[in-house]
């Protein structure tokens, strides 16, 4: 796929060449647009182009600007988004029956930028985690907090073998939604870890009770909102 950078931007431009790693993907620096032709798939500018046939799109995000190629190119919006949660996270973005993007992360923080991106710039239907790892998956869920109405809980037995990427692409493709607290109960230890994390998260100030530590293991409350709870509750004690 040829795909045109019209900028005189040349800092703008190295940076958009380092992020494009797929050899499929062939940039095309133009200085004058009026050599655009059939041949570009996609226009990059760091301006909307009036009267331009091109599919075109402006750099934003450059960390997902490969997604943002292929959706433009495949004409796909509203992505199915799938994590498998754990030390290091998976993620797999489908669209158009393809899938568009994968990745890697370790911490839920950088996931969650990701994610904002990908709502912003393109465009999200539903973003389905799996149900393993009951930690992990719990800083997920409160980093991602913003987009509670479109996450799904989502059963990941059998979907862990192979890489993280490809766990979440199993992930992604499961059709039905797993209610967590019907079929998960938090053991004694993973609720001592999120009490623990708690003080970390409230430098020192708190330590959450059982109860809420067990509402957000099992995705009833994010972390912060039951720090918050807590907090309330000790100062009305």
């Amino acid at each position: 796929m040829i795909i045109g950078l019209y900028t005189k931007d040349f800092a703008l431009l190295n940076r958009i060449t380092s992020k494009i790693k797929d050899k499929n993907i062939k940039l095309r620096h133009i200085d004058d647009i009026s050599k655009l032709n059939d041949d570009y798939h996609v226009l990059i500018s760091k301006n909307k182009i009036r009267n331009c046939d091109v599919p075109q799109i402006q750099p934003g995000n450059l960390d997902i600007l490969e997604l943002k190629i292929r959706c433009k190119i495949y004409e796909s919006s509203n992505l199915i988004i799938g994590i498998d949660p754990g030390g290091v996270i998976g993620l797999s973005v489908i669209g158009a029956g393809r899938i568009l993007f994968m990745n890697t992360y370790e911490n839920p923080l950088d996931l969650a930028t990701i994610i904002k991106s990908v709502e912003l710039e393109i465009g999200i239907k539903t973003i389905k985690i799996g149900s393993g790892s009951p930690p992990e998956r719990t800083r997920i869920l409160d980093s991602l907090k913003d987009h509670a109405s479109k996450i799904q809980l989502v059963n990941e037995y059998n979907s862990g073998s192979g890489s993280h990427t490809k766990a979440a692409t199993r992930i992604a493709l499961r059709q039905v939604e797993y209610k967590l607290e019907e079929k998960y109960q938090p053991k004694s230890g993973e609720i001592a870890w999120i009490q623990k994390e708690s003080r970390r998260l409230s430098n020192g100030l708190v330590t959450i009770d059982k109860e809420l530590a067990y509402d957000i293991l099992i995705g009833k409350i994010s972390m912060s909102d039951a720090i918050s709870k807590y907090t309330e509750k000790i100062k009305n004690r």
